[in-house]
């Protein structure tokens, strides 16, 4: 039996998850937990390791990029993204820096359980990547960020969004509108969308 560890800030989303996994007979979770800092706390204190972490991406204080970096300085545990977010970039990224896969929120049970056997196994699942081109050189921090600006946000509301000081939003938008060889916000919601980003 795959033994998995999730962690979601939104603790109704986590129980209904992990419930409906041990029902399937094939999962059993060993750890639930509300944001990164309690599963480094707990992973610290384990002999026995799980066999793949579910992380949500998007989490206040310490997002799950943040963790996954903590992640890949102390285990060799495969990580996974499970996320209300399904953009072929964000997906893009993750691959890229080493995650198992990423997979949205909205799957259905079987393709979820489907998808945490494959990871297991060491491939990489990345629905969301099917008939896109694999080009781009974004960060996932980026790509949160672009998201929110695609979705029409103002800075101050991706700031708020994101966690971040307006400041630190303005420079993140200075880089993404060079990376993206780009004058302004229009020009930038166009090429982002080109990428796959929506």
């Amino acid at each position: 039996m795959t033994r998995l560890v999730l962690v979601d800030d939104q603790s109704l989303v986590q129980q209904g998850v992990a419930t409906l996994l041990e029902l399937t007979g094939q999962i059993e979770v060993v750890g639930r937990f509300l944001s990164g800092a309690q599963l480094l706390q707990w992973l610290d204190q384990q002999q026995e390791m799980p066999d793949l972490i579910l992380l949500d991406f998007h989490m206040p204080h310490q997002d799950g990029l943040e963790v996954f970096r903590e992640l890949q300085k102390r285990s060799t545990v495969p990580v996974g993204f499970l996320s209300t977010f399904s953009d072929p970039a964000l997906s893009r990224e993750a691959r890229r820096s080493g995650a198992a896969g990423w997979l949205p929120k909205s799957v259905e049970l079987d393709e979820l359980v489907e998808g945490i056997n494959r990871m297991v196994r060491g491939e990489a699942v990345f629905p969301a990547l099917h008939g896109h081109e694999p080009e781009t050189d974004l960060s996932l921090r980026e790509y949160e960020i672009a998201r929110c600006l695609v979705a029409g946000m103002t800075n101050q509301q991706i700031a708020d969004e994101c966690h971040l000081s307006l400041g630190t939003i303005k420079n993140y938008m200075s880089n993404l509108f060079a990376k993206l060889e780009v004058t302004n916000r229009t020009q930038a919601v166009a090429a982002l969308r080109r990428l796959g980003v929506n």
